[in-house]
């Protein structure tokens, strides 16, 4: 047998032992590639929106890094709401949902969340209106408070007045008359001259009881002086900013619009506010811009980015922020993905890299 024949038998036989070694499992296992998770995003500014035909955003750049991290692929999937991303996990068409998702117990039971890596809450917009400052004057001065406190100066007057004349009008006749009306109407007169002027010409006590009474009555003044001056230097500007909603104790009966199917809906359900919905956010900003409601109960950092971006200084985010939050990634129940991506964020967190990415978005924080 020839050397070429020799030669072809070795390779047909190292042929058909590879070929057998690969059927029966004991050769290189070869594996075919997984395909790129379907992640579903939903617009809402600046977590996650398109910019110049791609995905921008808080979120998105997040993902990107724990998708790089993690070493996965991914392709993305537009969708209209939050409701929309968690039917998808549910019904197993999606592997992964980013925006701003809310971190809730009911949200909880149907599909999974990574750690939090946003802490959030939700926020009041409100479209002010503006008043002259002789309006602004009369509801910001004349307040309950403020005819509470008039009512009271009145009642003192009365009595200093009553003082002034009792320990006068013996020794200082001529200022106070011993008449009783004619004493009484003097020693008002010198009391609302003090308060007006400082002071009363060629008037004034002379009795140790009635300077006492005197001194009293000019720092009760000084006081009224101070009161005055703070709420008109408060209010005496070109034009005041006012609105009916200050915070979340004005919302019950309100006409306020939210998201539909977000944690703002259930929360103005349950506080008995006349809830209006829209299928997102830009819809209710509209809303609001027409007066067809009297504001709009969103995620904080969204409305704050609004106000921000729009530059409208109409547009205000009132009082503190309530029914605090977490964002997460969401993700198909019992889903193999959610250990590594808790390690990327964990990861991510500890190089500082969530901080930054916070100080681009929202800039910096105290």
């Amino acid at each position: 047998m020839g050397v070429p024949q020799r030669l072809s038998r070795i390779r047909h036989f190292v042929a058909l032992c590879f070929a057998l070694a690969i059927f029966f499992g004991v050769g290189p296992h070869v594996t075919a590639a997984e395909p790129p998770l379907k992640v579903y995003i939903k617009p809402i500014v600046p977590f996650t929106f398109e910019e110049n035909g791609r995905a921008v955003g808080f979120s998105i750049d997040l993902w990107e890094r724990v998708a790089k991290e993690t070493g996965v692929t991914y392709e993305y999937t537009w969708v209209k709401s939050v409701a929309d991303q968690i039917e998808a996990l549910k019904n197993k068409q999606g592997d992964v949902a980013v925006a701003a998702i809310s971190i809730t117990a009911e949200r909880e039971a149907a599909i999974d969340f990574s750690q939090p890596f946003y802490e959030s809450g939700l926020g009041i917009l409100v479209g002010t209106q503006r008043q002259s400052s002789a309006t602004a004057l009369v509801k910001s001065v004349f307040t309950l408070d403020f005819l509470k406190l008039l009512g009271g100066l009145v009642v003192l007057l009365i009595i200093t007045a009553h003082l002034l004349w009792f320990f006068e009008r013996k020794r200082n006749p001529d200022q106070f008359p011993q008449a009783y009306l004619a004493g009484v109407w003097e020693s008002a007169w010198w009391a609302i001259s003090t308060i007006l002027s400082g002071g009363c010409d060629a008037k004034g006590p002379i009795v140790l009881g009635g300077r006492i009474v005197g001194a009293f009555w000019m720092l009760a003044s000084i006081v009224l002086v101070a009161y005055f001056t703070a709420s008109i230097t408060t209010v005496m500007t070109v034009n005041q900013l006012t609105s009916d909603i200050n915070g979340p104790g004005d919302l019950p009966g309100q006409v306020v619009g939210t998201v539909r199917g977000t944690t703002g809906d259930k929360y103005l359900t349950a506080h008995r506010a006349n809830v209006r919905t829209f299928n997102t956010v830009e819809e209710a900003y509209f809303a609001l811009e027409k007066k067809q409601i009297k504001a709009v109960v969103y995620d904080a950092p969204v409305l704050l980015y609004h106000v921000k971006q729009t530059k409208n200084d109409q547009l205000k985010v009132v009082g503190r922020i309530f029914e605090k939050q977490n964002y997460g990634i969401a993700l198909q129940q019992n889903s193999k993905y959610r250990k590594p991506i808790n390690e990327a964020l964990l990861k991510l967190r500890e190089s500082g890299y969530m901080d930054e990415l916070t100080t681009r978005w929202f800039g910096p924080t105290d």
